[in-house]
């Protein structure tokens, strides 16, 4: 009798609180352009994160547990973009000739979050490689007119806690085009995450950067417990000349401590996404 009560005094104290040391994200993503250019757009992302000390969940939403433990950590990401389209040249109702442009996007990035007492600061540095392919299939003529290039991009904040789980931060966010404009923006975050009713929460972020181009997100999630959330954002970009949105709903839900699963759709200007991803966690 003392065993069993042993074993079900165990059960519960494992399934309420977990730690974990590292993380493992993941996720691809197809987005359908409305512009009768491209083909198709797929990326494929893969981010590692490493934690200065053990994360604890506790009893709060599993897909928090960092930002209320405030644990700083070390990650690293990588992203890779394939977009391809295809033009048709046609005089006179006649096809000439069809060109098919492919471009693939590699980009790394590193960054650092820490947390001392009250205090937050984020690091990040990154670099993407923008690589051309042109077929064209003209008569009597062929080749590629486009050049690759590189693009450098980083971000530091530095933040304050006025309350353990409300992020309040400021900085720069620059981005270098190789042989083109440098756009250094002031950015702003802000995180709040709150506790409701019978063990659920609420996530409120905002992400803005301002600049030659204007960029703001805002998001929320509801946790209906400890693993399962749906969640909505908007996006705005403007340029000065033109401002585009989009609107996405996401989902995540954690199959066991160690193990998420994820989706997103999304909608804008000509453009419509789907998105889904992973979480594991060791």
């Amino acid at each position: 009798m003392k065993k069993t009560l042993l074993a079900l005094g165990l059960a519960v104290i494992t399934s309420s609180t977990f730690a974990y040391d590292a993380q493992i994200d993941g996720g691809y993503t197809y987005t359908d352009w409305d512009d009768d250019y491209t083909d198709s757009d797929h990326s494929v992302d893969v981010k590692g994160t490493l934690y200065f000390e053990s994360v604890k969940t506790g009893n709060g939403p599993l897909n928090e547990a960092a930002f209320l433990g405030h644990n700083s950590n070390v990650y690293a990401q990588y992203a890779f973009n394939r977009k391809e389209s295809v033009d048709y040249a046609i005089f006179d109702g006649v096809e000439l000739g069809t060109e098919t442009d492919e471009q693939d996007v590699h980009s790394i990035s590193a960054g650092i979050e820490y947390y001392y007492q009250q205090f937050y600061v984020n690091g990040e540095i990154g670099t993407s490689r923008v690589k051309y392919k042109e077929n064209y299939k003209f008569p009597s003529w062929s080749g590629s007119d486009k050049d690759d290039y590189d693009v450098t991009t980083y971000r530091a904040l530095v933040g304050f806690l006025p309350v353990s789980n409300l992020l309040l931060a400021a900085g720069v966010d620059g981005v270098k085009v190789e042989d083109g404009d440098d756009d250094n923006r002031f950015a702003v975050k802000a995180k709040y995450v709150a506790p409701l009713n019978n063990g659920q929460y609420i996530n409120l972020e905002a992400d803005g950067a301002f600049g030659d181009l204007d960029s703001v997100t805002i998001g929320a999630d509801y946790y209906f417990d400890q693993a399962f959330s749906v969640g909505a954002s908007y996006n705005i970009e403007d340029d000065g000349d033109v401002d585009t949105d989009y609107f996405a709903i996401r989902s995540k839900y954690f199959l066991n401590p160690n193990l998420a699963i994820g989706g997103q759709v999304g909608f804008g200007d000509d453009v419509q996404a789907f998105n889904i991803n992973a979480t594991f966690r060791f």
